[in-house]
């Protein structure tokens, strides 16, 4: 058996289960996600916004079929990239390796430029009265990322147990907090917001679904910690498939919750006062909880930023260490045994995005034209993984009707769906992010077609190492 030299490999071994599912829940980032992208579905989806995650929650189920049935038989660091090289084809894999890296890359960019230009602004804005002024969310964003940076090069082991620690917090933290909103209720829940009403009519619901699907979908990246992890093939579908049923039902719950006690007939203000949850929180709770739901945001948002920065790092590196990306991202610390180059480029650029985006539309519309760039892209990725799936068990002679072709499809029907009321009608500044993602896609499958006719030869290498790595970690065990 080929062999892949040490200076070429990650810490093999670093993340056990637990770490996983901490890894899993990060890229979620509960708390930082009900700030973030559930203030943004519910510009959209307003009184309705726990019908929104309802819906979601079957359309992410049924997805994530995808990322768990392929980890049960293929792992590495390139995540879809090396699960559809593998099984579908080299250029199919390598089409869908980029476009996944283009979505996990833009989670950073609208996590920290929501967190410094949007929530830290807005929080001291309404509770301290104080206007920090148009231009404060630049240095704070700088400080956000280089000590992301510095934590992400130092390696994988510490990123994993702060992101454990972490999400465990936040997970009680929202389930106590929305408890205490629908007690303090009694009489005043409903179920008005399970239905389209509210929103008036369900194009409102699909296009805030788009939301709620993206900010309960970063659990299939955890599939770029195939080489890293204890066990992969066992551990990560679990990862995968626990951090998502927990997280579901904490949304729904929290969206429910933020919903009544906003006021369902309100919604359309929700998201322009920057810091609803915070606020919800401060009526029905109190102040004291209110800081302390605060700073575990900041926590979560952090740790939300720092899995991206994880997954989209080992993607570039996995991909480059294959010949088909930029060779200096192949680099691998040698005491750290992290893709240290990539990391670095990688929050470089996505800072450099961030601060464009926020300088040129506002901090506001910045943010949602990134998340919303970030999850047409993700969408995208998975439709055509979706395909790959079946492709790779009818290689693998392992098929089976349900769980590679109906489920997918069901899956692939829904995203469309969603994507569909995406487009129509037309909404500002989402519908100018979906184009962004579309022609980095369409870039991006010219480019590799094109390398593909002229170095044949190459391209079949796509996933290549990662197949050689894990065949190393299995025979090692």
């Amino acid at each position: 058996m080929e062999k892949v030299s040490e200076s070429r490999t990650l810490k093999k071994g670093a993340a056990g289960f637990y770490s996983l599912l901490g890894q899993s829940i990060a890229m979620i980032s509960p708390l930082g996600a009900v700030a973030a992208t559930m203030t943004g579905a519910a510009e959209f989806a307003k009184g309705s916004l726990p019908l929104a995650y309802i819906i979601s929650i079957f359309g992410v189920l049924i997805w994530i079929n995808t990322p768990y049935q392929f980890s049960r038989k293929i792992n590495g660091s390139g995540g879809f990239y090396t699960f559809n090289s593998r099984g579908a084809g080299p250029r199919y894999g390598l089409t869908i390796g980029y476009m996944m890296w283009f979505s996990y890359f833009m989670v950073i960019t609208n996590a920290i430029l929501f967190t410094s230009g949007v929530f830290i602004p807005g929080t001291i804005a309404y509770f301290l009265h104080v206007n920090i002024g148009t231009y404060t969310w630049i240095p704070i964003m700088t400080a956000f990322i280089i000590i992301l940076t510095v934590i992400a090069y130092l390696g994988i082991k510490p990123s994993l147990a702060y992101s454990f620690t972490a999400s465990a917090i936040e997970i009680a933290l929202l389930i106590i907090t929305s408890i205490v909103i629908i007690v303090a209720l009694g009489s005043r829940n409903t179920l008005a917001p399970f239905t389209p009403t509210p929103a008036d009519g369900f194009a409102g619901v699909a296009v805030g679904m788009v939301l709620a699907i993206f900010s309960m979908s970063g659990s299939s990246a955890v599939v770029t910690l195939g080489e890293e992890a204890k066990q992969p093939r066992k551990n990560i579908k679990k990862a995968l498939l626990i951090s998502f049923l927990i997280t579901g039902v904490v949304f729904v719950l929290t969206s429910y919750a933020l919903t009544v006690g906003w006021g369902i007939s309100k919604m359309s203000t929700f998201f322009s006062s920057s810091v609803p949850g915070l606020i919800v929180t401060d009526k029905y709770i109190g102040l004291p909880f209110t800081i302390i739901l605060f700073v575990f945001i900041i926590n979560s948002l952090f740790a939300g930023s720092l899995a991206p920065l994880n997954t989209s790092s080992r993607m570039i590196f996995s991909m480059s260490r294959d010949g088909l990306g930029p060779s200096m991202f192949s680099k691998v610390h040698p005491v750290h045994k992290t893709p240290y180059i990539a990391i670095i480029t990688m929050a470089g650029v996505a800072y450099t995005v961030s601060l464009i985006s926020g300088i040129l539309i506002g901090p506001e519309n910045g943010f949602l034209y990134l998340v919303t760039a970030s999850s047409a892209a993700l969408f995208v990725g998975h439709i055509l993984s979706n395909f790959g799936l079946g492709a790779t068990f009818k290689k693998l002679k392992e098929f089976k009707v349900v769980t590679h072709a109906i489920i997918p499809a069901a899956a692939t029907i829904i995203l469309a769906v969603a994507m569909f009321y995406s487009f129509y009608p037309p909404a500002y500044p989402v519908d100018y992010a979906i184009i962004t993602a579309i022609v980095f896609i369409i870039i991006s499958a010219i480019v590799i077609f094109i390398y593909g006719k002229k170095h044949p030869e190459e391209i079949k290498k796509a996933g290549s190492t990662d197949m050689l790595v894990q065949e190393e970690i299995y025979n090692r065990e």
